[in-house]
């Protein structure tokens, strides 16, 4: 019987033997387990399936079997991904695990927060020569629209910033379009745990004075560097602040500004704020009082925001936040005071209470500060790290993050 009389179900069972023997019998040492799929396959994948390839060529037949098989969820390929169950087909979750994105990245887990899903995940990568067994993770914020407000500001952002030392450098220049997914990805690098992770692994979950003073310097270099470059942030939290990847060139006290989609950009010179009202975005705990009036932000309204995330790391708490948490919309109207009404009517002595001076001392300086008054950021540094110093004495080394990571996970097993 020649190929092409065999009826199209025996055609189906030989192609799936022959897939299973090239990919899982015969499949190089230490790729047990695939994140690609039959569809995109990683490249020692397609090597070891070129036979399965060949068989198209034989009749019509074989290859429509092999090109829906191609079309197919082969379970083998999702052993390790996440189990989520997202019942809306337009919901992003869904779209995300819909098939393998941009032919190299399969979604493994979800980024959540208290702002809820915001379409962050962390995914295989099994793009390079080694394919799946050499897999690395990598992070990808999705969008359904290009057009989305978040979408347009984080890549404006990413082009300004550019090589900026302590902020993620996208592997992707530009939101690529996935057509089987429909989605808008943009590829980051995967950075170590967020200041929220580590927070929320301390017994009491208070940041210690030293450890407060060394994301002060640390932030300061980081907004100064952001702000030269035209970028107002307008995102500062605890989870939007990692640790340095581990093993990194960087100093073992380095931290990085993540999430760029709240960002501005500082126009040159304005003198002004805009003369028109601008849409209150960002984390209302830690958002200037300026934002919360959709005042144009500048370089004093991150300083302002640094200033709370301060307060909040030493004391676990903000006076307009007792519990930690940002209130909903609705719990917001229902409650009054509003949070603007709390910031302003809160003195500095209790926002910085049983915290070194040179908190007060740099409060003072940021609200000292005009619209678009650029700060001396190595007057406030030099202020912190004086502090930092008469704190640590003679020989004590630099906080190192990972290490105090790492030791904390090793107390909660």
């Amino acid at each position: 019987m020649s190929p092409a009389a065999l009826p199209p179900r025996a055609v189906e069972r030989i192609v799936h033997h022959v897939y299973e023997s090239c990919l899982f019998r015969i499949e190089a040492p230490g790729c047990r387990t695939h994140f690609c799929s039959p569809a995109a396959p990683c490249k020692v994948a397609r090597d070891l399936l070129s036979p399965l390839a060949n068989l198209k060529l034989v009749a019509v037949s074989w290859n429509a079997a092999v090109h829906a098989f191609q079309q197919t969820k082969y379970p083998r390929f999702f052993g390790d991904v996440e189990d989520g169950y997202y019942p809306h087909a337009w919901h992003i979750n869904t779209r995300m695990r819909k098939a393998v994105l941009l032919a190299r990245y399969r979604v493994f887990r979800t980024f959540t927060s208290e702002d809820g899903n915001r379409g962050v995940y962390v995914a295989h990568d099994f793009g390079g020569a080694g394919g799946c067994a050499a897999a690395r993770a990598v992070v990808l914020k999705a969008w359904v629209s290009a057009t989305d407000f978040e979408c347009q500001r984080e890549i404006a952002a990413y082009r300004a910033l550019g090589a900026c030392p302590g902020v993620p450098a996208p592997r992707i220049a530009d939101a690529r379009h996935d057509p089987l997914c429909d989605v808008h990805v943009l590829v980051l690098p995967k950075l170590g745990p967020t200041l929220e992770d580590l927070r929320a692994a301390l017994p009491d979950h208070r940041f210690t004075p030293r450890m407060v003073l060394t994301v002060a310097i640390e932030m300061l270099d980081r907004y100064r560097d952001i702000h030269a470059r035209g970028v107002v942030h307008s995102g500062i939290k605890p989870g939007n602040i990692c640790l340095a990847p581990q093993n990194s060139a960087d100093a073992p006290s380095a931290l990085y500004a993540i999430d760029f989609g709240f960002s501005t950009a500082l126009a040159a010179n304005a003198q002004l704020p805009s003369a028109h009202r601008i849409d209150a975005v960002g984390n209302r705990r830690f958002m200037s009082v300026f934002a919360h009036h959709g005042i144009s932000q500048s370089q004093r309204d991150d300083l302002e925001s640094l200033a709370y995330l301060l307060s909040y790391l030493f004391h676990a708490r903000l006076p307009w936040a007792s519990d930690g948490k940002p209130r909903s919309p609705r719990a917001q109207q229902q409650h009054a005071p509003h949070v603007w009404r709390i910031k302003l009517a809160t003195p500095a002595a209790v926002l910085f209470r049983d915290m070194d001076a040179c908190f007060l001392e740099f409060w003072h300086d940021v609200k000292g500060l005009a619209y678009a008054e650029v700060p001396d950021y190595d007057r406030m540094r030099a202020r912190f790290a004086k502090c930092l110093e008469m704190q640590d004495g003679d020989g004590k080394a630099p906080l190192n993050w990972w290490d105090l990571w790492e030791e904390k996970a090793r107390g909660r097993k």
